[in-house]
């Protein structure tokens, strides 16, 4: 698989644990909490100003490394949170329950529990998508179209993580195994990154000129 290939596959299935996380995350805090318009608030909220902090630093770090262990490593920080969520959400959000009973109160007790379970993968998964641009883009006058893919590809993915907890998921496994269905799939495409699948067909290039012998090159 080609490192562009990979950027593509990364923030679809990016979109999916994004999605996947925040919808799963209602049904988490709704039995403390309720099914309120200051939970959705909440959650969608603090989505998006954590989306928009790992747009920001993503762009910074792929700059500066431009490499495709950027999303892998992002990934891996997404699908290890949902499996921490899915292991020891209900035990954190009922502890901020009791906790701001009688002290902050219903939105405090929401925000907190957003707060501290939720907007992490959101954050790196806003990682994704600048350092997918950075490393599919071929050349300058390609950046429009090849930003355009991938911001389509991750619109895709979130549209599947916006219907597969709500329509299959959650109604057939219940929300825990849901967090685990993500931690899944943020996992599995992490591995593919660090297994040795990816590569980068100019870099291969350049080392096979490298370890060409000289005489082979002289003979041309």
């Amino acid at each position: 698989m080609t490192i562009q290939g990979y950027a593509k596959l990364a923030v679809f299935m990016g979109g999916v644990v994004g999605l996947g996380v925040e919808l799963a995350a209602e049904r988490l805090l709704a039995p403390a909490f309720g099914t309120t318009l200051d939970l959705w608030s909440i959650i969608i909220g603090l989505t998006f100003m954590a989306l928009s902090a790992g747009y920001a630093i993503g762009g910074r770090i792929i700059d500066r490394r431009p490499t495709h262990r950027v999303v892998s490593v992002c990934l891996l920080v997404a699908g290890a949170w949902s499996l921490l969520i899915a292991l020891l959400g209900r035990t954190i959000v009922d502890a901020i329950q009791e906790l701001t009973f009688d002290f902050g109160g219903l939105r405090l007790g929401i925000f907190l529990s957003v707060l501290l379970l939720i907007t992490v993968p959101p954050f790196v998964i806003g990682i994704i998508t600048p350092a997918s641009i950075r490393l599919v883009v071929p050349r300058v006058g390609a950046a429009g179209s090849s930003a355009g893919t991938i911001y389509a590809l991750g619109t895709i993915g979130s549209l599947l993580g916006t219907f597969l907890p709500v329509i299959i998921l959650i109604p057939r496994i219940g929300v825990r195994y849901t967090f685990l269905t993500m931690a899944v799939v943020g996992l599995g495409t992490a591995a593919l990154g660090f297994i040795g699948l990816v590569r980068d067909p100019a870099s291969e290039l350049v080392t096979e000129a490298i370890e060409e012998p000289v005489g082979e090159r002289v003979a041309r």
